[in-house]
């Protein structure tokens, strides 16, 4: 009896925060600072969430705080923790 450990492989390790961090600012499409639901839908498509629409309803509703409809610099960190609890894998 006991527990077999498996070998972990880089691409099997969580998301960081940095890389989650890059991954939002990459999918600003049109570099006005803001993601909107349509980047954050793309963002969450490139984290491999099964249905990126509904994540980016819940990452927005997480992480706007103004209640403006996008998520700011200032708001991007909760954005951050609220993808990192959810425990995306590096694809």
């Amino acid at each position: 009896m006991g527990f077999q450990v498996k070998n972990i492989t880089p691409r099997e390790l969580p998301v960081t925060e940095e890389r989650l961090r890059a991954i939002f600012m990459e999918s600003d499409v049109n570099k006005d600072g803001l993601l909107s639901k349509k980047e954050l839908k793309q963002a969450f498509g490139r984290l491999g969430a099964l249905i990126p629409a509904f994540r980016a309803y819940r990452g927005l509703h997480h992480a706007d705080a103004n209640h403006d409809g996008v998520v700011d610099k200032d708001e991007l960190d909760e954005l951050i923790k609220y993808a990192y609890r959810l425990g995306y894998k590096v694809t």
